[in-house]
């Protein structure tokens, strides 16, 4: 056990995942380029399998909490949508506090264990309207512009 570094290019993702499977805080440090992130509290296995169908449609919940968030599944393609604002919504209404934030190099977060978050480099493209982290990246984008 010890360090592990992911080095991913934009548009990179991990699912929604608990670090140790729920044993080990953890922290993330961003290096360069930008990290959007959703995290949610610290919630019991019936929440988590409720949130991940809110949020990803992950009909088999099981699977999904504790696979590997890095690596795809036997060589299968496995799409992961990002969540939707209404879904963080819905999330919120269910009192599983998301937060939804954008990590910028030298920044580090840290994880308790048991927290469901999710990763994905910021890519240099708008995002659709209903894209959890839509008006994030495009005040990001504009920023760029000047």
């Amino acid at each position: 056990m010890g360090p592990n570094l992911y080095i991913t290019p934009p548009a990179s993702f991990t699912h929604f995942h608990q670090d140790g499977h729920g044993t080990v805080d953890s922290g993330h440090l961003c290096l360069s380029g930008y990290n959007e992130v959703v995290m949610l509290r610290r919630l019991t296995e019936r929440h988590k399998y409720h949130a991940l169908r809110l949020l990803t449609g992950a009909s088999d919940s099981k699977k999904t909490l504790y696979d590997l968030p890095h690596r795809d599944q036997g060589g299968e393609e496995i799409r992961r949508d990002w969540p939707s604002a209404a879904s963080i919504e819905e999330c919120k209404r269910m009192g599983y506090c998301p937060s939804v934030f954008v990590l910028k190099p030298g920044q580090l977060v840290h994880i308790n264990k048991g927290r469901l978050h999710a990763f994905r480099k910021l890519a240099p493209s708008p995002l659709p309207p209903t894209d959890c982290h839509a008006m994030q990246r495009q005040m990001h984008l504009d920023s760029k512009k000047d």
